[in-house]
């Protein structure tokens, strides 16, 4: 049964096994008001829970195949979302800081800083654009590696655990990974509720598609996620591209984006004065269709 709280409106659920029980009061798990459902004399108190799941926020874009676009799809899917009036988080979770890099924040505090207490969370989130904000990487991130061997089994948690006291303040959270299926890479894998794999339309991308897939359901029994592949730099005057991407198609069914993102020069143009191609020329094929992947996004993950 589904009642609706009188104080903020949060559509909850009522067991059914209750229904049938003398209940005076409940109260919101959402503002925690308390109101009366019946006439029953009977004081006891039940905490309702809301009857939907809490939206999916956090996305990490991992491939172990170097070249395919990570760090642009990051950035330019978060621009983006941020142009849809969403609050959006990226995080440079990549020891190569290329993320940083692009938006002039590369040898800034990162996840280092804040495992030796050096800085919080909060303290290092840089403003970028309106509705836009990074957590930046420098070259010392690369040493949490080795520390984790130094670590109590909790530090795989690392990632996921400061996100948390943040998420609240952000719409979506990115997180840009190296070209590795080591240490970063499952980090944010534990972090995320969401996956993007962006991968050209080759056969040594395909393969890297394959390994991911593998790695995403190594994490099945404790932590299931879902994931789409996104088509990047495609060149549809190519053969071979068209037949690997109906290849995709076939073998991963539901699981590519039907939107692709086409090898597109004015990304390098962009990426060249440190601006997101969807500010530098938002006309161009490339910025319109991260455009369109971020408003299918916004749809998926609600």
């Amino acid at each position: 049964m589904i009642i609706i709280c009188g104080e903020c409106k949060a559509k909850l659920q009522l067991d059914d096994h209750l229904i049938a029980k003398p209940l005076l009061k409940v109260r919101c798990s959402k503002c925690k008001h308390i109101f009366s459902i019946d006439l029953s004399p009977k004081e006891d108190v039940v905490e309702l829970k809301q009857s939907f799941e809490k939206p999916k926020k956090v996305i990490a874009i991992c491939n172990q195949k170097g070249g395919v676009a990570k760090t642009s799809t990051c950035l330019n899917l978060g621009v983006s979302l941020s142009l849809l009036g969403k609050r959006v988080l990226l995080i440079d979770f990549d020891g190569q800081a290329n993320l940083s890099l692009l938006l002039g924040k590369k040898n800034e505090p990162s996840f280092y800083e804040i495992a030796e207490k050096q800085i919080t969370i909060s303290k290092a989130i840089k403003s970028i654009y309106p509705n836009l904000w990074l957590l930046p990487a420098n070259s010392r991130i690369t040493l949490l590696a080795r520390q984790a061997l130094q670590q109590p089994k909790e530090f795989g948690f690392f990632l996921r655990e400061n996100l948390e006291p943040i998420k609240e303040h952000f719409d979506f959270i990115l997180i840009d990974t190296p070209p590795s299926v080591k240490f970063f890479t499952p980090h944010a894998l534990m972090a995320a509720d969401f996956v993007i794999i962006p991968t050209q339309c080759e056969f040594l991308s395909m393969n890297g598609v394959m390994q991911m897939d593998s790695v995403i359901r190594t994490f099945a029994s404790t932590h299931p996620l879902d994931y789409r592949i996104l088509v990047t730099l495609y060149d549809e005057r190519n053969t071979a591209s068209k037949v690997i991407y109906a290849k995709l198609k076939q073998k991963y069914p539901e699981k590519v984006f039907d939107t692709v993102i086409n090898l597109d020069y004015k990304m390098q143009e962009s990426q060249i004065i440190n601006e997101p191609l969807v500010h530098y020329d938002q006309n161009s094929k490339a910025a319109i269709q991260y455009g369109q992947l971020a408003k299918q996004i916004d749809i998926i993950l609600r």
